[in-house]
Formats: C-alpha cells, structure tokens, sequence
C-alpha cells in the first residue's frame, strides 16, 4: 500500500511540474507560429499559392472528371485495373474462378482409435 501511495504522489508532482513545462513550450512555439504566419514573405507565398490553386482548379476538375467516367466505365469489377486487363492476364496467367474449392479434411478416411 506505501508503495502505491508512493507512486501516486511522484504521478502527481510529475503531473504538475509536467503541465507547467509543457505549457510553456506550448506558449513558446504558438508564439513563433504566430509570428511566422504574420511575416509578409510567408503571406506573399501564400498568395502565390492561392492564385496558383485557383488557376490550375478548372484543370484539375477535369482531369478528375474523366478519371471518375473512366472509374463509372469500369464497371463494379475491382479487381480490373481501368485498361481491362488483370494483372494475371498480364502476366499470362488464367483468370481464377470464383467456384469454392474442394477442401478436404486432414483426418477424413483416417480411422483413430480412442482409448480401452
């Protein structure tokens, strides 16, 4: 039982000094995020970004449409990449079926004999 008691109060001085140190580095760093995002070379970049991004958006949206005609093409079959030619295909390989295999049993026809 003193030992419990002995961790708990180390938990707890750990967990105080712990919060009052991180809180200060937490301080610290959300004061130079701060200062960094209101720095006038990182806002002329993010205004390039933004222009870029909305230049280049139009672009984008068809590309991504044809790519979603191309995926609605397809078909529900997932395992056909959008040439239709499966990788086993490719590869020269039969196609695999979808009909269960045969399994049997590794003591089916083996007659055990339990205890006299």
């Amino acid at each position: 039982m003193q030992k419990a008691l002995i961790f708990a109060a180390g938990a707890a001085a750990g967990f105080v000094l712990g919060t009052r140190s991180g809180r200060q580095t937490y301080e610290k760093m959300r004061h130079q995020s701060v200062e960094l995002w209101h720095n006038p070379t990182v806002q002329e970049k993010v205004s390039e970004a933004t222009e870029t991004v909305k230049d280049k958006a139009p672009q984008v949206q068809h590309k991504v449409g044809e790519l979603a005609k191309k995926a609605t093409h397809r078909g529900t079959d997932t395992n056909t990449p959008a040439n239709g030619v499966s990788l086993g295909e490719a590869a020269g390989r039969t196609p695999m079926t979808t009909e269960p295999a045969t399994v049997t049993s590794p003591t089916e026809g083996k007659h055990t004999q339990g205890p006299n």
